[in-house]
């Protein structure tokens, strides 16, 4: 005896799970019109650089590159390792988050580094 049924269906994968690179553009694209989530944004962007200067400050003497103050090696950071530039790679050049790592390493030691 057979049966009319269709064969059950396979389920669903879940949606995929939010990136924390999915929610910082977010946060930042939502500022845009909501003053509170433009706040939020500019304050962690804020804490997060105070953070890196503290840092690199507490680094022995001669391990920034010659010329390179704190300051601007907090600059050089945050423009190299910004949501856009990972967005950029990942989504439009089709870089694994992996790769992405590698060459942000690669980039902060020229960058940043004492030879």
């Amino acid at each position: 005896m057979s049966s009319n049924r269709p064969p059950p269906r396979s389920p669903r994968p879940p949606p995929p799970r939010p990136t924390s690179s999915r929610l910082i553009t977010l946060i930042r694209d939502a500022g845009r019109t909501e003053p509170d989530f433009a706040d939020f944004y500019l304050t962690g962007r804020r804490q997060v650089g105070e953070h890196r200067a503290q840092v690199f400050s507490s680094w022995p003497v001669g391990t920034l590159r010659p010329g390179l103050d704190v300051p601007t090696a907090v600059d050089i950071y945050a423009a190299l390792c910004s949501i856009d530039v990972y967005t950029t790679l990942h989504t439009e050049r089709s870089w694994s988050p992996d790769q992405i790592e590698q060459w942000w390493g690669e980039a902060l030691a020229r960058e940043l580094l004492s030879p």
